[in-house]
């Protein structure tokens, strides 16, 4: 992997780590209850929120390859969208950004 790719899966995968505890913190939030999430784009610059359902939130965190992003924010060389909203899109890392995205997945760790 490219030492930019790299760099790119490696903010993803902090951004999603942050999102973790946002998520983990409000878990007793009521499951109707808006959230608001970090985009988990390539960007390390990038400090757009996304407003989520749990219920939301949950089915991009159920394949480890998977990523929270604004739309517009992908990046075609490590990641394809899989579903497109016009509040979120969520991408599946691919190649060497998806293993790594799935070494550095907080949920197989926990």
């Amino acid at each position: 992997m490219a030492v930019t790719d790299e760099r790119m899966a490696r903010n993803e995968a902090l951004f999603r780590e942050v999102n973790e505890h946002v998520a983990g913190v409000s878990q007793r939030i009521d499951g109707l209850a808006e959230i608001d999430f970090l985009c988990e784009c390539a960007d390390g610059g990038c400090k757009e929120a996304i407003t989520l359902h749990r219920a939301e939130y949950e089915s991009v965190r159920s394949h480890p390859r998977q990523f929270l992003i604004v739309p517009g924010h992908a990046v075609p060389e490590i990641e394809v969208v899989r579903e497109e909203t016009p509040r979120y899109e969520i991408v599946r890392k691919v190649g060497a950004a998806g293993r790594l995205a799935e070494v550095t997945n907080p949920r197989e760790r926990a």
